[in-house]
This record gives C-alpha cells, structure tokens and sequence, in this order.
C-alpha cells in the first residue's frame, strides 16, 4: 500500500517539483506519471526484505529515477539494492571484448546515482538530495525542466520531512548545525 501524494508548494529556486509520498510497504505509486526524478528515502529498512527493497527500485528505475539518497536504519542495504537493480537492469548488457567485461548502459536507464546517509542526520541527508544529488543534465534528459524530487517517507518521519521541504532555510539551518 502506498499512502498519500502530496504536491509541495514552497519557494524552490529551481522551480521545480516536490511530491512528498507516504512510505508504506516499500511500494512505488502505481499512478506516478513523472520521470527524471531525484529521490529521497526516508525509512527504517531493517523489516524490509531485499526482494521488497529491489522491487522498488526497479518500479523506481522504470519511472527514470536519476538520483536516490537513502537515510535511516539499514539504509546501506537500500543503496545496494538500488545499485543492484540498476546494473541488472533488462536492457544494459554485458559483453566481453579483448580480454574484459564492458556494460553497455540503455537510452532508457543512462544513469543512476546513489548514496546512503545512516550516519547523518535526517536533516543534513535531506539537505544533500535537495541540493547535489542529481547527476548533471549534459545530454539533455531532463528537457526544459528541472527533475523532480520526490520524497519516499516512512509515517515516523513524514512530518518532520514536510516541514523541512517547505522551508529550505530551516534546511540549510538545520544541516549546517549538524555539519559544526
């Protein structure tokens, strides 16, 4: 089950789009009509099984997901599963030429970026997906617009998430304090 979607509306300086979704099973939304997004995971992965986490991923990864921070408990295992889907992805291929293994990345899923934040706080990993994690836009994926960031929270942190997401100084506040 995936729980509400919600449009943000805040001051983004990018203008672009943020959704916050509830977190709830590991499930992606099955009306998500976006692609080329950043994502934020904010769970406790520890009850998630890897078949769960992995099966996200590609749901995920299907949508073009370019970028996903994870934050919380177990969360290495998230950025694993999110890194093992990507390399197993149906249409990259595998080929050996003189001598060593080259993987040839499709047009459908060029790239993919992940990083885990268990040791940072939730505000400083939130601060880094909105500000750096999204890989550069040089070939033009993206269009005329800037990626969405989607925020993928579990219930416990949801709250906390949306308020930071809709005051990005509290934000870079709260990070900074954390970094000192």
């Amino acid at each position: 089950m995936v729980g509400p979607m919600e449009r943000l509306e805040a001051n983004w300086p990018d203008g672009r789009d943020v959704l916050l979704v509830e977190l709830i099973d590991w499930l992606w939304p099955s009306g998500a009509s976006f692609e080329w997004f950043t994502a934020f995971i904010a769970a406790d992965a520890r009850h998630a099984r890897d078949e769960t986490i992995r099966s996200l991923a590609t749901a995920m990864l299907a949508q073009r997901c370019a970028s996903m921070t994870a934050w919380g408990p177990d969360c290495e295992r998230v950025h694993l599963w999110f890194d093992d889907a990507y390399v197993t992805w149906p249409s990259h291929r595998t080929v050996r030429r003189w001598g060593r293994w080259r993987t040839t990345w499709s047009e459908e899923v060029p790239f993919l970026t992940t990083t885990d934040n268990e040791d940072e706080s939730l505000a400083s990993a939130l601060w880094y997906a909105v500000h750096c994690a999204w890989p550069s836009d040089n070939d033009g994926y993206y269009g005329d617009s800037p990626p969405t960031l989607v925020a993928l929270v579990e219930p416990p942190f949801r709250e906390e998430v949306r308020e930071l997401l809709l005051d990005l100084e509290r934000l870079d506040r709260e990070a900074e304090a954390d970094e000192e």
